[in-house]
């Protein structure tokens, strides 16, 4: 039996600090739930958002949307990527969704689906600074004007934009907030009272207070896992239980796991656990930055790691313990020789919940 273990009292003390944050900053906190939640559980983690002070959401899938209305979610939900179908469309503007537009494509669906059902849908403009995904182009004000001005049915609310870098080099951050800001003040001065600007992630929202405008979009801060240093001191979320299936005694000198990697150098006594990639433990996001900088920032890392303990434990009877070979697709070993431990006793493991598979069990503790 495995369960991804969130710690309710860390989580809900990371969103409170979060929130206040932004209120003294004057903007109020859009909760990112995409990809389950950021693997919290969608409506479970939705719901403790709602309770501790924020009152928006927002997803990247309308099945996201759907799924929060459904289990009886009726806070505004911001759809943030522009719909393609128009039975998507038609649903969402059912179910009172606010729908991005970033296109002439995805304005034409979205207004479509409005008049069908003789309603009225909110939306948000979204504008590529320098993304280069949704949106449209952001000096193109008078083509988005023009696709805008043909909208029967749709009323615009808000305007955001994503930033590329907002981890990285403060020059393109800015360069991409300044260039969202000529936009919005030319589609303003063309009749459009945004109610709602938006253009910082979490890693914005904490290194550029003059940027958080209207609104600021947080996801992975609150789970207090974060490519920067985290300023507001957020704890980590997320444990993965399991149990030990075997124990055994292994000579020196015997192989663990797959390629031989790892080899006894004494009689061990070894745990099996029943956690593998197939679940997303040990499973990480490359690094798929190629600047000549990022590449020599990735080289002086591996050349540290050479003289420390990269080594992943977890935790049994209060004890850490060390993994032994490559974590396989379904069980990883652990050393337990200096450990007292049977078959059946629970095993910790520190993960990012949000590569950790939906299907597995999540409990709020």
């Amino acid at each position: 039996m495995k369960k991804l273990l969130i710690q309710k009292n860390l989580l809900t003390n990371n969103i409170k600090k979060i929130v206040e944050t932004a209120r003294l900053s004057g903007c109020e906190v859009m909760a990112m739930l995409k990809g389950n939640g950021y693997g919290l559980g969608l409506c479970q983690f939705a719901r403790l958002l709602l309770q501790n002070g924020v009152k928006t959401l927002a997803v990247s899938e309308f099945c996201e949307a759907k799924e929060l209305r459904e289990n009886g979610i009726d806070n505004e939900i911001i759809l943030l990527s522009p719909m393609c179908d128009l039975n998507d469309a038609t649903e969402a503007v059912r179910l009172g969704i606010v729908c991005a537009i970033g296109s002439e494509e995805s304005a034409i669906i979205l207004n479509l689906a409005a008049e069908q059902q003789n309603m009225r849908v909110r939306s948000h403009i979204c504008l590529d600074t320098g993304f280069g995904r949704f949106g449209f182009l952001a000096d193109d004000t008078k083509y988005i004007n023009d696709v805008l001005s043909r909208l029967t049915n749709v009323d615009i609310e808000g305007v955001f934009s994503h930033l590329s870098d907002s981890f990285g080099d403060e020059t393109n951050s800015q360069k991409q907030y300044e260039l969202f800001k000529s936009a919005v003040k030319n589609l303003e001065d063309n009749g459009y009272p945004f109610k709602l600007k938006h253009i910082c992630n979490s890693c914005a929202f904490l290194r550029f207070c003059d940027m958080h405008m209207d609104a600021v979009r947080v996801g992975s801060a609150f789970l207090g896992r974060l490519p920067i240093k985290n300023t507001l001191d957020l704890n980590r979320i997320g444990l993965l239980e399991s149990c030990i299936c075997e124990i055994k005694t292994l000579p020196k000198g015997h192989n663990i796991g797959y390629a031989n990697t790892y080899t006894t150098k004494r009689e061990t006594k070894i745990a099996v656990i029943p956690v593998g990639y197939k679940d997303g433990f040990g499973v990480v996001k490359t690094n798929d930055a190629f600047r000549f900088k990022d590449i020599l920032r990735y080289i002086y890392s591996d050349a540290r790691a050479l003289f420390r303990d990269n080594s992943i434990y977890v935790t049994i009877n209060n004890k850490k313990c060390r993994l032994l070979g490559r974590v396989s697709m379904f069980n990883i070993i652990a050393d337990i020789t200096d450990v007292e431990a049977q078959v059946g006793d629970a095993v910790y493991l520190e993960c990012n919940p949000i590569l950790i598979d939906s299907a597995i069990e999540r409990e709020y503790i």
